[in-house]
């Protein structure tokens, strides 16, 4: 059992990543809620939801402690943690409350959401808002399966499936695993999609912050 050093990344440099991301990464395919790596080698990534440890009574406090303990004592293979912390673009959002600020005619509450666009803009302020995820990161390597199987992996398409199949097995036996553990810490955790890991791959190396989209209903209790 082994469980590595948690990593968390930040997603706020100021310079773009303009070369490929094939030419620094062991990505070779994003398929079936499964990233593929050079070597036969793949991962699946599950997201985390998060609590106030400090919110938290002491026996809520002592059943989460118990929970990762037992969590680490089931792993028969390494995982991963990692933390994303990615700046959030609200600039869309203040947008659409001044937006409806100039249609309403009632005083009132046209003050009410002036303060509270206001408040959302001194909130922004300085170091910006960050969006926090975390993330388990599930590994599978080749050798699970054997060296022969590991050989297999640079032969034909048709081998490459069938042993595309058994690493998806041996992944969402460990998936299911880490899941039940997870929930024993009263946290939820699940899979990402194949759009979600090509999403999230994309952020880490490309994106500077994230713009997250709003609409007239995300205000709507504001103004009621």
């Amino acid at each position: 059992m082994e469980i590595l050093q948690p990593i968390s990344i930040s997603i706020m440099a100021k310079s773009k990543i303009h070369s490929s991301t094939q030419d620094f990464t062991e990505i070779v395919d994003i398929q079936d809620d499964i990233v593929f790596l050079k070597g036969g080698n793949a991962c699946m990534i599950m997201e985390v939801s998060s609590v106030n440890f400090f919110l938290l009574s002491q026996d809520e406090q002592n059943a989460r402690i118990y929970g990762y303990m037992s969590l680490l004592n089931s792993l028969s293979s390494s995982i991963q943690i990692l933390i994303v912390s990615r700046r959030v673009d609200l600039v869309s959002y203040i947008k659409l409350i001044e937006d409806k600020i100039a249609g309403i005619q009632n005083p009132k509450v046209k003050e009410q959401l002036t303060l509270y666009r206001d408040f959302i803009k001194d909130l922004i302020k300085g170091e910006g808002l960050l969006d926090k995820k975390i993330y388990i990161v599930i590994p599978f390597s080749q050798l699970e399966l054997g060296v022969a199987s590991a050989a297999q992996a640079k032969t034909t398409d048709k081998k490459n499936l069938a042993l595309n199949e058994r690493v998806k097995s041996a992944l969402i036996s460990k998936r299911n695993n880490v899941t039940t553990q997870v929930e024993r810490m009263g946290l939820s955790a699940r899979p990402l999609s194949t759009n979600e890991l090509i999403k999230l791959y994309y952020e880490l190396f490309n994106q500077e912050f994230i713009t997250l989209d709003f609409d007239s209903n995300d205000i709507k209790n504001v103004i009621l």
